[in-house]
């Protein structure tokens, strides 16, 4: 139960970072995909569908991390990203703490993962042993 609890947490961290972050476009979205990712992870049904987006938006953000350095760099890039101030650290920022986040709830919908499949194996094991 402590892991679903975990997700939650995540998933709100997720949410408040979209909503009142100071991160530039397209952190907040890949903040959003993550929450939605980590709230299916803590449905039994969906923990595949969930694991999936945590792990897809981890690898983007990573991509992701270091690209406004990259394009701000360049003169002819400066429209992909805002590159005024401190925009490309803000970036780099929110991507990497959307991917640890995304990692945290990958562990935690694996642990509870573990966890079900042994207590349903104690439970068959107990059955039997009845019977």
């Amino acid at each position: 139960m402590g892991e679903r609890v975990g997700l939650v947490i995540v998933c709100a961290l997720m949410l408040g970072c979209a909503a009142f972050g100071p991160f530039p476009h397209p952190v907040p979205l890949l903040f959003a995909i993550a929450a939605v990712g980590a709230a299916n992870a803590a449905f039994p049904l969906m923990r595949t569908f969930g694991s999936a987006l945590l792990g897809g938006v981890a690898a983007t953000s990573v991509g992701l991390a270091s690209v406004p350095f990259v394009t701000c760099s360049a003169e002819r890039f400066t429209e992909v990203f805002t590159c005024t101030g401190d925009a490309p650290t803000w970036h780099m920022t929110g991507a990497v703490l959307v991917a640890g986040l995304s990692g945290a709830g990958l562990v935690l919908a694996r642990s509870w993962g573990a966890a079900e499949v042994e207590r349903r194996v104690a439970a068959l094991e107990s059955r039997w042993d009845r019977e």
